[in-house]
């Protein structure tokens, strides 16, 4: 089912970037403009120019770039194709260990959704799309990553890589969050060919990434009306992801947690209409976000306000066969199906429609509070993660999560490997 191909990646050129930590950067879409700023400041060459420039013109801006630096040798590109083996060791709190996610990055070959071969979980937003495929198609790159999932419980692929990554790794690189990033280079065509086997009965599951996948699907379609007849190994028929094992002890899933721009009723109403469904308990806003998490097992939900916060803990299931007569029982499960389609939708009347409008997203719990208190957000819902079992149930079983459902951590960051996906570009079979 899935099909993984080797690629030349184009890389920064060690000779030229001594320390690779200052010119990577988080992915485009977790770049404010504070972020933005930072990294222009870091390093004349950060890749921030690549994928999220301030020039008016920034996709213009991107290609610029990108031409200039190939040009003076700051970018290279690999003599063979190859695999990229890619892990990232990371702290979380309360955990004195570190902890290693292994993955790889390889090009992955396009498939609609329709095919079942590539299974996204959430749904998206138009914005994010157009502005991608503006800068897709002006560069002809993939800057970055879709990070997307497999199922191997035997971990055959790990293993695979084990030789190589006993190896000095090809780059090395520590961002803003302290994660430590490395990469190798696996071009043996034996292995490859044994990777390549694992995967070709699986089905891969977009875990984050799916606006930049979509768009890759515009592009390869765009790109098909000026090159109808290409080989099936053309580049731009595939996208450049970073595949990591469902099993990996390492992987992790955060919360995200939802701001609520301004209600279209008054508080206390809305707080009313909540009763109905959920059990409402005041909680000192310190001890929240830890009620919120003993309750995992149920559907909990923080309610933060200016003026108060409460535990919310739905009363009965059986209300989401009734919001959500139609959905399959793997996506009626979901904390993030309670909140959007009972809470958001039902109760305070912000449509599917309306969420751009009306809904933010927030990872950190003391973030979230600071925004509320200062007036930008009227209330916020604090939630537990979404479990990996769920995202690969809902996705088995063909459902769409609402948006920003799931927070993979830690991010893959931006700066390591590109891929080349212009007219004329084409992988080995």
């Amino acid at each position: 089912m899935a099909t993984i191909r080797p690629f030349r990646g184009l890389r920064y050129n060690p000779e030229e970037i001594a320390d690779l930590s200052r010119v990577i950067t988080q992915p485009y879409d977790k770049i404010n403009t504070e972020l933005q700023a930072a990294y222009y400041d870091r390093h004349p060459q950060n890749y921030v120019r690549l994928i999220f420039g301030r020039e008016e013109d920034r996709y213009q801006e991107s290609a610029d770039f990108f031409n200039k630096w190939m040009e003076e040798g700051l970018i290279i590109k690999d003599a063979e194709s190859a695999l990229y083996p890619y892990t990232q060791t990371y702290r979380i709190e309360g955990n004195p260990d570190p902890i290693t996610r292994t993955g790889f990055i390889t090009a992955l070959k396009l498939h609609p959704y329709e095919d079942r071969v590539i299974l996204p979980h959430e749904r998206t937003l138009k914005g994010p799309k157009q502005d991608r495929f503006k800068l897709f198609s002006k560069t002809h790159k993939n800057y970055e990553q879709v990070f997307m999932l497999y199922a191997d419980s035997d971990r055959r692929i790990e293993q695979l890589f084990e030789a190589a990554m006993a190896q000095k790794p090809l780059m090395e690189a520590t961002d803003d969050y302290d994660c430590i990033h490395r990469v190798w280079r696996v071009s043996d065509p034996e292995v490859i060919g044994k990777v390549q086997e694992v995967l070709a009965p699986k089905p891969v599951m977009i875990a984050d990434g799916h606006h930049r996948y979509e768009t890759a699907l515009a592009l390869k379609e765009h790109l098909t009306k000026d090159h109808p007849d290409v080989p099936d190994q053309t580049a731009f028929n595939h996208r450049m992801v970073t595949l990591v094992n469902l099993f990996d002890p390492g992987l992790l899933v955060l919360p995200t947690h939802r701001y609520v721009i301004k209600l279209k009723t008054d508080f206390d109403t809305a707080k009313a209409e909540m009763a109905e469904y959920f059990e409402i308990t005041p909680v000192a806003k310190e001890e929240l976000a830890v009620k919120v998490k003993e309750n995992a097992d149920k559907h909990a939900f923080g309610l933060y306000r200016k003026d108060g916060s409460w535990l919310l803990l739905l009363k009965d299931d059986a209300v989401m066969d009734e919001v959500m007569p139609a959905d399959q029982p793997q996506i009626k499960a979901l904390d993030v199906s309670v909140l959007h389609n009972l809470v958001i939708e039902r109760i305070l009347g912000i449509s599917k429609e309306e969420i751009e409008s009306y809904i933010r997203y927030e990872r950190y719990v003391d973030k979230a509070f600071e925004n509320v208190d200062s007036g930008e957000f009227e209330i916020c819902f604090l939630m537990n993660p979404t479990k990996v079992e769920q995202v690969e149930a809902v996705s088995a079983a063909g459902a769409r999560m609402p948006q920003k459902s799931t927070d993979f951590y830690p991010k893959l960051v931006s700066g390591l490997v590109a891929f080349d996906v212009a007219p004329g570009e084409v992988l080995p079979e």
